[in-house]
């Protein structure tokens, strides 16, 4: 059976029914909509390097989350008019390699869209509260450095080499807030019962979003926009392949940039290590509060030695 690009356009209409199609970033924006498809390329965005990476797999087809052309609809004239565009557009067009943007679907397309992947990589539980675009999750209530450890952890693997956090990092949390990618509105989230954000940095600015977030005393951790969308544009890439049944392949970065620190933590904290909970003096407990091994299923409470 013979796959037009055109036909993966014609499956996103279907499926993204929330979507204004005559005001959306989603489609075409180069190359022919009747070009044979014969293997998928799928990225976060459809950089230089990505797009190369995806020609030398022999993709026909370029799937993109975010923008080609360096602004939302990819028609800005004057980002359109910098050497960088017009060089992608001519390497675009002597390749007859067809790039469709699939962002408005894939933010709301439940449980493998953008949102839900991200919590699911995350390990959350099911969320307490959502919209469309956040959702609030309980986690086991620690600090909110702490936390912040553990999804540093975390988000490794998508080459994630630090996270930052604004506010207070002692304060307790057990609710957590995350949105999706860019338009994350953290005042929403507090409004759904978040006591903690977690946040990307395209997402907000500091003067305003964090500002707030510190006077409102809830603490704010944020993280590379790309890694945090990377969860869903995996199951992107997994879902084109099973609907069409062609080679899909997952390319370009998963992090957006690489640290260089002159610093680490600028606090020094104390950790206690004990092999044995033997010969340990009689503990009073709060009440409510039991001394017990942890269990196995308490994934938040392991410590990363």
């Amino acid at each position: 059976m013979t796959i037009l690009a055109r036909d993966v356009h014609a499956h996103m209409r279907s499926v993204g029914t929330w979507v204004d199609w005559e005001d959306t970033c989603d489609g075409f924006k180069a190359g022919e909509p009747d070009r044979e498809v014969t293997a998928i390329a799928v990225g976060w965005q459809s950089t230089m390097a990505a797009l190369r990476q995806a020609e030398e797999l022999g993709c026909e087809l370029f799937i993109t989350h975010e923008p080609t052309f360096y602004s939302h609809m990819d028609d800005d004239p004057a980002w359109l008019a910098t050497q960088a565009a017009r060089d992608k557009a001519e390497w675009l067009r002597e390749r007859g390699m067809v790039v469709y943007r699939c962002h408005d679907v894939w933010d709301r397309y439940p449980e493998r869209g953008v949102l839900d992947a991200w919590a699911a990589f995350l390990g959350l539980d099911d969320a307490v509260e959502c919209d469309t675009y956040h959702s609030v999750h309980p986690v086991p209530s620690t600090t909110a450095r702490e936390l912040a450890h553990r999804l540093s952890w975390q988000l490794e693997p998508l080459g994630e080499q630090d996270v930052h956090i604004i506010g207070e990092k002692w304060r307790m949390v057990s609710r957590l807030g995350i949105g999706t990618g860019a338009i994350t509105n953290v005042r929403e989230l507090v409004r759904l019962g978040a006591d903690c954000l977690l946040v990307t940095n395209d997402g907000i600015n500091t003067w305003r979003e964090g500002c707030w977030a510190r006077d409102m005393g809830i603490p704010m951790i944020v993280v590379d926009h790309r890694v945090a969308e990377m969860p869903g544009v995996r199951e992107l890439a997994a879902y084109l392949g099973e609907q069409f049944g062609l080679p899909t392949h997952c390319v370009g970065s998963t992090c957006s940039y690489e640290i260089l620190a002159s610093s680490r933590n600028r606090d020094v904290s104390v950790r206690m290590r004990r092999d044995s909970l033997d010969n340990l003096p009689q503990a009073v407990l709060p009440p409510g509060y039991t001394l017990r091994p942890m269990a196995d299923d308490e994934r938040w409470a392991k410590c990363r030695c």
